[in-house]
């Protein structure tokens, strides 16, 4: 996890975490609405489970507990998310601190959401080639939102589908111009600039209005 916060002399009255959420990993942003524009404030990888040696092992937490037994499955999976949410834990607690330090107020994580199906029991999953690679997503959101909450933080969830409608029309602009808007708030940064720190940048964003 690296990160560089920006310091100001007026800081913001609050910031918001951005996460865009993938399998065993997130992408942060910490945000912030000042007179002159948005401000990207700090960016970050969030490593929420040790990097395995082999692909889909132990990251890919569904998809290792196919090769269990239901029991050992169970099992697995509860410690699995135990380790990503202290992780998890521990890295929003740094990136807090190190806002509050440069005068910053974090009071929002905004979760970027995929449209998930009815909740299914750990069996159902482990059957479902397609269960499972929805369960890996959910997991680690469930991740990042319980390690938010552990924080006292607000949570702020925005399905994927309508991030950038939702986030033009709190912005003002129109939809066909937040691509610009994207590459403008984060040209201070420099690269890496990605598709993931785009969209925490624009849930964030919608977790402000």
């Amino acid at each position: 996890m690296v990160g560089s916060v920006a310091s100001v002399e007026t800081p913001p009255r609050v910031a918001a975490l951005g996460f865009s959420v993938h399998t065993g990993w997130a992408a942060l942003v910490a945000v912030s609405r000042f007179a002159s524009g948005p401000t990207v404030l700090d960016r970050r990888r969030v490593d929420l489970l040790p990097v395995p040696p082999r692909p889909r092992q132990e990251t890919y937490v569904f998809h290792a507990a196919r090769e269990l037994s239901l029991g050992e499955a169970e099992r697995f999976v509860r410690k699995a998310e135990a380790v990503a949410r202290a992780t998890a834990q521990e890295a929003l607690r740094a990136t807090v601190a190190d806002l509050r330090t440069a005068g910053h107020r974090v009071g929002v994580s905004a979760i970027i959401t995929a449209r998930e199906g009815p909740r299914r029991s750990l069996e159902e999953i482990l059957q479902s080639h397609t269960l499972v690679h929805a369960a890996e997503g959910a997991m680690f959101r469930a991740v990042i939102r319980g390690a938010s909450e552990d924080l006292g933080l607000d949570v702020f969830q925005v399905p994927a589908p309508e991030l950038v409608q939702r986030a033009a029309r709190a912005l003002g602009l129109s939809k066909d111009a937040v691509p610009d808007f994207l590459t403008k708030v984060g040209r201070p940064l420099g690269p890496p600039w990605t598709a993931d720190h785009k969209a925490a940048t624009l849930a964030a964003l919608l977790a402000l209005s």
